[in-house]
């Protein structure tokens, strides 16, 4: 008998999770094991008192291993985890915007003097001065509202210097091909995703720079097999987000149904275990494919102003129990234009809420893709 239950595989750890030097972070590990063996704690003799163990641990590194033995008569167990150190911790907030292709159609056809004449990229920028928010958005290749079916390679490079004088607070990234079909990526072979990745960013290198773009934080529906996470992390993707884990559904004849089953399909077919934790906790770490995940909680083009600083405030009180130091605001781009058939009027209103109620709880604008959640200490 051995088992660690204090941490778990996967958990990401911070200052108010133990004593933190510039050095070290450290941990009490606790445990239990049979009572007659002698139980090290990466090395460290552990403190006994029946079945239970527990040791002060120091992590020294990003990524840490933390390796329980337990040796008697019978001879020697261990269990191995991996913890995250997110050293010198700070409270941030980031934004991701997801389906844009609207306003590269606008920019193609109406041909705006200044890339912050639209309305759309006015409003961001207008955001980011207010509050110093930062956003990515999340890019098609094709607008499927479109009647002639837009796509982004009639966008001119004209506006490519001003995407990367403003690098610092706005990136494009891909999202999909295009918002239809549903669920474009859920069965995907490697050569379907790679078409599609490569046809779209190296169009959005062209347009904005590569300063401006990023590899995503995620894909269409936050729908891929674990077999091509390995092709997204040799293209750069180091974070998948998703509001759905825990999510268990499929569509059946046009109708949602709820499965009893072990994996989260709109959470990129974590397990359940993963899916409980992240419920809880909000951030993971993959170690089997070098990934962080993130659970988003709210979206603004579903909650109103009023629910978003509500979910927000009550995420920001949970902080206290868990540690979670981050959070994401996320949308689409579509429910911004008057022309889109659930136009929201108060979609700027809503973004604004997503920016302003995490400024005012401390919490600082980064982009998730940077370091460890926008906390780029080990860098």
């Amino acid at each position: 008998m051995l088992e660690i239950t204090s941490h778990r595989n996967g958990e990401i750890l911070n200052y108010k999770h133990g004593r933190e030097s510039a050095d070290a972070l450290v941990i009490t590990v606790r445990g239990i094991a049979d009572p007659q063996s002698r139980v090290l704690v990466n090395g460290i003799a552990a403190a006994r008192c029946d079945r239970e163990f527990v040791a002060d641990v120091p992590l020294t590194q990003k990524i840490n291993t933390v390796t329980v033995s337990a040796k008697d008569k019978f001879g020697v167990r261990t269990q191995s985890i991996v913890l995250v150190w997110d050293k010198a911790s700070f409270k941030r907030y980031a934004v991701r915007i997801d389906d844009n292709c609207f306003f590269f159609t606008d920019l193609a056809r109406e041909k705006p003097a200044r890339l912050f004449d639209h309305f759309y990229l006015k409003g961001l920028k207008e955001l980011h001065e207010k509050y110093g928010s930062k956003f990515i958005l999340k890019c098609f290749f094709r607008n499927e509202h479109d009647p002639e079916k837009f796509t982004i390679d009639q966008v001119p490079s004209t506006y490519r210097s001003e995407f990367e004088d403003n690098a610092d607070w706005l990136h494009l990234a891909f999202h999909a091909l295009a918002e239809f079909p549903d669920r474009p990526y859920q069965h995907c072979s490697e050569e379907r995703l790679a078409h599609d990745y490569d046809l779209t960013m190296n169009e959005l290198i062209r347009i904005a720079g590569d300063k401006a773009v990023t590899p995503p934080t995620n894909v269409h529906w936050a729908m891929l097999p674990p077999e091509r996470f390995d092709f997204m992390r040799k293209r750069g993707l180091k974070i998948l987000t998703s509001s759905g884990f825990m999510s268990n559904r499929i569509i059946v004849d046009g109708k949602v149904e709820d499965l009893q089953a072990g994996s989260c399909d709109i959470g990129f077919f974590y397990e359940q275990d993963v899916a409980h934790h992240m419920l809880a906790k909000r951030c993971f770490y993959d170690a089997d494919h070098d990934l962080f995940l993130s659970r988003t909680f709210f979206c603004f083009n579903i909650d109103t102003p009023a629910e978003i600083e509500e979910k927000i405030r009550k995420e920001d009180a949970a902080a206290a129990a868990t540690g979670c130091e981050m959070m994401e605001s996320i949308g689409h781009e579509q429910y911004a234009f008057p022309h889109y058939m659930n136009y929201l009027p108060d979609y700027f209103e809503r973004l604004d809420a997503s920016c302003r109620v995490p400024a005012e709880l401390g919490y600082k604008p980064v982009f998730f893709q940077d370091g460890i959640f926008g906390n780029t200490a080990w860098e």
